[in-house]
């Protein structure tokens, strides 16, 4: 996973899976939890309970996250099927670069952007490049131009 000290991403590991999360990047959609309630608790320290579950149920939760916050990789020696740990979720899973990208406003809610999409600020630097991004509607965001799940609070 890159530069993980930068991005501030948190690792989550057992023998058979590597889950990281990247804070900044979640909108708290709770496609995660809402799918293994048992494993992601957003309200406890720490969130991810990884033995709550097998590793192809998370893998399974993980590829349902809108906004990449969420990834896995398969350490050396891991028991699971490569085959299984190949979706969104996974940390080199790259999308056909020519599928059209798709932009769905969610109501009362931010812009939710799928298909390999590259954000750029003002001055032309890229913000992140992803396969799912999800971006503020409304403004309230702590960080814009992505959605951090301000709106909700607020």
């Amino acid at each position: 996973m890159e530069n993980q000290t930068e991005k501030q991403i948190r690792v989550y590991q057992t023998d058979d899976l590597i889950v990281y999360w990247d804070a900044k990047q979640c909108s708290h959609v709770g496609k995660c939890w809402q799918s293994l309630p048992q494993v992601f608790k957003p309200k406890e320290r720490p969130w991810i309970t990884m033995d709550a579950a097998s590793p192809e149920e998370i893998i399974a939760a993980i590829d349902k996250c809108p906004t990449d916050a969420l990834k896995y990789e398969l350490p050396e020696g891991s028991k699971v099927d490569p085959k299984i740990a190949a979706g969104p979720g996974w940390v080199d899973y790259k999308k056909d670069e020519v599928t059209s990208i798709k932009i769905k406003m969610i109501k009362s809610g931010p812009l939710r952007v799928e298909g390999a999409a590259q954000v750029f600020d003002g001055d032309g630097n890229l913000l992140r490049q992803s396969n799912h991004i999800i971006l503020c509607g409304c403004g309230k965001s702590g960080n814009r131009p992505f959605c951090d799940g301000s709106h909700v609070n607020k």
